[in-house]
C-alpha cells in the first residue's frame, strides 16, 4: 500500500511540474536569492515590494491572457488604465464615487470595438492594439493637461481588512478566480482554447471563429477595467500621463512565463498567476544585485526572448499576429 502511495505522489508530482514548469523556476530564484541575499531577500521589506510587484502584474496580465489564448495579443490594457484614471478625474467632482464604473464600462467599450475593428478589417492584433494604447495614452495627456492630476477619495481601495494582507491582493485573487472560471467551466474556455489550437478546424467544427474573437477581446477589456479601478488607487491615485513600455512588457512576460504562448491554445489566466509571481521574485532579485536600471531592463528585454522561445517549443507558432 505504502509503494501505491507513494507511486501516486510520484505521478500527481511529475504531472504537476509538466503542467506547471516554471514553478520550478520560482522554487530555484527563491532558493537561489535567498542564499545570495540572505539577509535581504525574505525581508519584510522586500516580500512586501515583491507582493506589491505581483498585485501589479496580475492586474495588468489577467485580461490580455484571454486574447492570447486565441494565438492574438492585447496591448491596450495600459491604455485603459490612464484614459479611465483621466476620465475618472474628470467624472468625481459631479458623480463621485459610482466614477469608478468608468474603469469596466470603459475598458468593455474599449475591448469590443478593438475585437470588431480586428475581426471585421482583418487588422492585425499587435498592431492594432498598439495603436489604440498610444491613442489612449495621448487622450489621456490631453485631458490631464500634461500634469499627473491627484484624484482624492479613493484610498478605501487600498485600505487593510485583514491585518498583514495587502487589499489590492485580495482583489487580485478574486479576480483571477473569476478569470480562471470562465476559462476552465464556461463553453468560452473551451472555444478559446479550440480557437488557438486550430482555428481553421474550429470554424469546420461550427464554432464561430469571428464572435468569440470580439468575445474574448471584450472580456480582455473589461477585466482590464475591473483590474484598474484597483490598479489607479494601489499605483499613487493620480492620473498617469508618462508612459512607460514596462509596464507592457512586464505582464506580457508573466502571461508568457506562466505558459500561455504566443500562438495560442493552451495556458491560461491559472498560469498567468504563477508567471506573475515568478517574475515578481526575478524583479526584485535583479534589484537587490543593485545592477544599473539600464541592465536590468536589458535582463527583462531576454527574459522576454527566452520566454518566447521556450513556450514555442509545445507547439509551433501557428498564426502568431506580431505584424
Amino acid at each position: 500500500m505504502s509503494i501505491t502511495n507513494q507511486k501516486r505522489r510520484s505521478n500527481f508530482f511529475y504531472t504537476f511540474v509538466k503542467s506547471y514548469p516554471v514553478m520550478l523556476i520560482f522554487i530555484g530564484l527563491v532558493i537561489l536569492f535567498s542564499i545570495l541575499y540572505h539577509k535581504r531577500f525574505l525581508s519584510p521589506v522586500n516580500l512586501t515590494a515583491t507582493l506589491r510587484q505581483f498585485v501589479t502584474l496580475m492586474l495588468f496580465s489577467v485580461g490580455p491572457t484571454f486574447v492570447m489564448l486565441l494565438g492574438s495579443m492585447d496591448q491596450s490594457f495600459v491604455g485603459i488604465w490612464m484614459l479611465g484614471s483621466a476620465l475618472l478625474w474628470v467624472l468625481t467632482p459631479i458623480l463621485g464615487p459610482i466614477s469608478l464604473l468608468v474603469f469596466p464600462v470603459f475598458g468593455l467599450v474599449s475591448g469590443f470595438c478593438i475585437g470588431g475593428i480586428h475581426v471585421k478589417l482583418r487588422i492585425p492584433s499587435f498592431i492594432l492594439t498598439l495603436s489604440v494604447l498610444i491613442i489612449y495614452w495621448g487622450l489621456t495627456v490631453i485631458i490631464a493637461q500634461g500634469n499627473p492630476r491627484n484624484v482624492p477619495g479613493y484610498k478605501f481601495l487600498t485600505a487593510d481588512f485583514i491585518p498583514f494582507v495587502p487589499t489590492p491582493l485580495l482583489y487580485s485573487i478574486a479576480i483571477i478566480l473569476l478569470a480562471v472560471f470562465i476559462v476552465k467551466r464556461t463553453k468560452l474556455g473551451t472555444y478559446f482554447y479550440a480557437i488557438g489550437s486550430n482555428e481553421e478546424g474550429a470554424r469546420l467544427a461550427g464554432i464561430d471563429v469571428d464572435k468569440y474573437k470580439i468575445v474574448a477581446f471584450t472580456l480582455s477589456g473589461f477585466f482590464s477595467g475591473i483590474g484598474s479601478i484597483v490598479l489607479f488607487q494601489h499605483l499613487g491615485g493620480t492620473v498617469p500621463v508618462s508612459f512607460s513600455m514596462n509596464n507592457v512588457v512586464r505582464p506580457l512576460i508573466a502571461i508568457i512565463l506562466g505558459g500561455t504562448p504566443l500562438s495560442g491554445g493552451r495556458g491560461g489566466p491559472q498560469r498567468t498567476i504563477l508567471g506573475a509571481l515568478t517574475f515578481s521574485v526575478i524583479y526584485r532579485g535583479l534589484y537587490l544585485s543593485s545592477l544599473d536600471a539600464e541592465i536590468i531592463d536589458l535582463i527583462v528585454g531576454l527574459i522576454l526572448i527566452v520566454s518566447i522561445v521556450i513556450s514555442s517549443k509545445g507547439g509551433e507558432l501557428r498564426g502568431v499576429e506580431v505584424a
